[in-house]
């Protein structure tokens, strides 16, 4: 039943595009469509590559602070899954794509996930809860193999 609910929503998506593609490069004319579909393609990858390195940083501040990254994780994805709609050409996924940039929308799309699949994580542990106990002595043994 997912399967065909995605694949229902790709194709009404690639209508969608192409209706709005057409409407609108009849309004514009062809040159400022295609200059549209391109420029929005470039500013897309690049805003995305700013956003996916800031939350980067965020994760691995994070994992030094021994700290569980899920929100950044979460919102890696978001970022992903709108880089993927802003190179995608057409104008109703550009503005999905930028939706998804936006932190608010993150934010409330997170909230969304918690809500919705919440019952299928598992619990979350408190910061620091995976350290290794103090006074824990782990040996290893090592082998020179030059």
């Amino acid at each position: 039943m997912v399967k065909w609910t995605l694949l229902m929503g790709l194709i009404s998506l690639v209508v969608l595009e192409l209706w709005a593609l057409l409407g609108l490069g009849g309004l514009l004319g062809l040159g400022w469509t295609l200059a549209w579909v391109g420029v929005s393609c470039a500013i897309g990858i690049l805003t995305v590559r700013w956003a996916g390195v800031r939350t980067l940083i965020r994760i691995h501040q994070k994992l030094r602070e021994e700290v569980l990254p899920t929100t950044e994780l979460m919102d890696m994805g978001f970022i992903l899954v709108a880089g993927f709609l802003l190179v995608l050409p057409g104008f109703i996924s550009d503005g999905f794509g930028l939706l998804f940039l936006l932190p608010p929308v993150r934010w409330g799309m997170r909230g969304l996930l918690c809500l919705v699949y919440g019952h299928m994580l598992p619990p979350l542990h408190a910061p620091g809860e995976f350290k290794q106990p103090e006074g824990t002595v782990v040996e290893i043994k090592a082998e020179d193999i030059t």
